[in-house]
């Protein structure tokens, strides 16, 4: 309704009244020559194509109006007059009809070039987005790069043999070690070729079934393990240890650790402790007797005297250094020499707790300990094993954590020495003794050392407990005919 009440309908009521009105009075003046109705429909026309078909419908009401009007007066009429009014009568509704549809095409059209023009923007949207994550994915690929070309890096400077295995257990990436020790056989072959090739086989020998292999057990579980394996391009066997890791989404990461090259490292270790402390024990030794000597000078100034002590105190923690050295020598080759005598276990432990304040330890050490027990063993090794303990604990605990000394008297005498610390990953303490494991600090040789003098004087070494505060525990044989 509101379409034939706007501006347009009264534009085309005024254009069709007015065409009638100049058509009639025109006619007064030339009445036979001058076809008047042409006016109205030329009105009616123009009004419908130039605006619409809706102002053409109320132009041809209000011509027809006032044509009805005119007709009304008296005049004179003739045949022509009726067929003009007929054709306009019938002609003008056809006008009115094409308009209708010109503007309904038109509509259509508009409609077509929006919906062009929305194609068109949407697709210039589209193009933009697509090109900024082509960018996206450039940066990220760009990343990603970097990141693989950055670990790279990192595994490559990784001493041990890496390889890398993707879903489908293909070796995708093997580090210069791996393929030192092992050449292209754990990155270029199949997986039923490799298990042909390497045979492997548990630490004992006996061959490994499939779902047993490393890069098959890595996929679905971490795990460490030792294996046996043969080199496909010298066929000799390595004894290595095996780490593997899954990767997320398929895969596997395996780290291998060749045995035999470690039991080399270790003895050339072995070799130079054993040669440094032999060099160096008399150069220590002949500084000691100096400095004691000079000490004994009463014109000596006490200032002077003071700087002595302490060139005394960083001689002895060389000698110590040095003792523990030749204590590792012998340890690696398996020839501890221990005296197994009595003696007073208190005095040890006192010489032990000085040991540690020498060091520069200000940590509160509590000790309970009965009077006059008496142990089975050597020393000056035992006074060495416990100086270990506690130098652990205090390396190990809390700022302002006391130590814990406790003695117990039974079929074997026991000494527990109790930190205040964090406490003892499983991790490390699978491995807590054995040759240079560290927890973060030190070369790894205390506990390895203390294992190998308790057992040469017929005593043991366990780790109790291992958090929250870590207990570690010294037992010594009973001399013979003492009492519990």
């Amino acid at each position: 309704m509101r379409s034939w009440l706007d501006r347009r309908a009264l534009l085309g009521a005024v254009a069709g009244s007015g065409a009638a009105l100049l058509g009639g009075w025109l006619a007064t003046f030339q009445h036979e020559s001058l076809p008047y109705m042409v006016i109205i429909v030329l009105a009616i026309a123009i009004v419908g194509f130039a605006v619409g078909y809706a102002a053409a419908a109320w132009a041809y009401v209000a011509g027809t109006v006032i044509v009805a009007l005119g007709l009304a007066q008296p005049g004179n009429w003739a045949l022509s007059d009726t067929v003009r009014l007929v054709a306009y009568l019938f002609g003008s509704p056809v006008i009115v009809y094409l308009a209708r549809r010109a503007e309904e095409h038109r509509a259509i059209a508009y409609r077509a070039l929006s919906a062009s023009l929305d194609a068109r923007n949407q697709a210039d949207h589209e193009r933009e987005r697509l090109e900024r994550a082509g960018r996206e994915l450039d940066a990220a690929l760009a990343a990603a790069e970097h990141e693989r070309a950055r670990l790279e890096e990192v595994a490559e400077a990784i001493p041990e043999p890496l390889v890398v295995y993707d879903d489908q257990l293909r070796g995708t990436y093997g580090n210069r070690a791996a393929l030192r020790l092992f050449g292209r056989s754990f990155v270029e072959r199949s997986l039923d070729d490799w298990g042909r090739a390497t045979e492997p086989r548990d630490e004992h020998g006996n061959a490994l079934p499939r779902e047993e292999w490393p890069q098959v057990r890595a996929r679905r579980e971490a795990f460490r393990r030792r294996l046996t394996l043969r080199i496909p391009m010298s066929g000799r066997d390595v004894i290595v240890d095996t780490e593997g890791t899954p990767i997320p989404g398929g895969g596997a990461v395996l780290l291998l650790r060749d045995i035999g090259k470690e039991e080399d490292e270790r003895r050339r270790l072995s070799r130079f402790a054993s040669f440094v402390a032999h060099e160096l024990r008399n150069p220590l030794a002949v500084a000691k007797a100096r400095t004691e000597l000079a000490q004994r000078d009463p014109a000596l100034p006490a200032r002077a005297g003071a700087h002595s002590a302490r060139a005394l105190e960083s001689v002895d923690a060389a000698i110590g250094i040095l003792e523990r050295l030749e204590l590792y020598s012998r340890a690696d080759s398996g020839h501890v020499e221990a005296r197994r005598e009595a003696f007073e276990l208190g005095p040890a432990l006192a010489a032990a707790i000085e040991r540690l304040r020498t060091r520069g330890s200000t940590r509160q050490v509590r000790v309970a300990a009965p009077e006059g027990i008496s142990v089975l063993g050597d020393r000056h090794l035992s006074e060495q094993a416990i100086t270990n303990l506690l130098t652990n604990a205090d390396r190990y605990s809390t700022a302002g954590g006391t130590i814990h000394v406790e003695v117990r008297d039974g079929d074997q005498v026991t000494l527990r020495v109790r930190d205040e610390g964090p406490g003892i990953s499983d991790d490390v303490a699978r491995r807590l003794f054995k040759d240079r494991v560290s927890a973060g600090r030190g070369l790894g040789l205390g506990l390895y050392l203390v294992k190998a003098t308790m057992e040469a004087m017929g005593g043991s070494v366990q780790l109790e407990q291992r958090s929250p505060a870590a207990v570690f525990s010294l037992r010594w044989a009973r001399p013979p005919g003492s009492e519990a």
